[in-house]
């Protein structure tokens, strides 16, 4: 690479670490491009030369995200198919960014649709392995049989409803750290 493609590579990355935590602070709703722009130290038109929009840079910082816990999912499941780790990692990693997944829950329903689509098609991803996962326990043997598509919007409804809902639930702290035990218990009980 030379000299302008590896700044070009560097103001992206603060352009998206400066976003990430501008969201984190504001949500993605009410943060502005321009805020984006200014804390980033760059000029306006130069976060457009980077990220089409607003939304290209939410998706582009989500991808970031469940890209790693993919990674994970997907080892977990080759490596000992072992639904309950898999749980508890899921449940570890929307805890560490639990800041980020809080806000998105809280104001998925008013993102554009085309937005929300995408999100949900990246969320889609991330059950897809849950769901071969707890399809291969019940071909095994070891749960019983149910019909998993329910059974992870159920799952995937009370990660949301905790997360949306995180300040009634916590003053301080993270809610799925509260919840996380009840979570895999109840869960497992169910499929079990």
């Amino acid at each position: 690479m030379n000299k302008r493609q590896i700044q070009k590579q560097k103001t992206r990355g603060i352009i998206l670490q400066t976003a990430k935590s501008c969201f984190k602070k504001n949500g993605f709703l009410k943060t502005t491009t321009s805020e984006i722009a200014s804390k980033s130290k760059v000029a306006h038109g130069t976060l457009f030369l980077h990220f089409k929009s607003k939304d290209v840079l939410i998706i582009e910082i989500l991808d970031s995200e469940m890209d790693k816990i993919s990674k994970q999912i997907f080892q977990i499941i080759n490596e000992s198919n072992d639904f309950e780790l898999l749980l508890s990692r899921y449940l570890d990693f929307l805890q560490e960014r639990e800041d980020i997944f809080a806000i998105l829950a809280r104001e998925m329903p008013f993102y554009s649709s085309e937005l929300r689509r995408k999100i949900l098609f990246r969320e889609s991803i991330i059950r897809s392995h849950f769901h071969k996962a707890i399809s291969e326990g019940i071909k095994s043997g070891k749960f019983r049989k149910i019909n998993i598509t329910p059974a992870l919007n159920f799952l995937f409804g009370t990660f949301n409803y905790y997360l949306s809902l995180k300040p009634i639930f916590v003053k301080e702290g993270s809610v799925i750290g509260k919840f996380k035990e009840s979570i895999i218990s109840t869960f497992m009980e169910f499929i079990s």
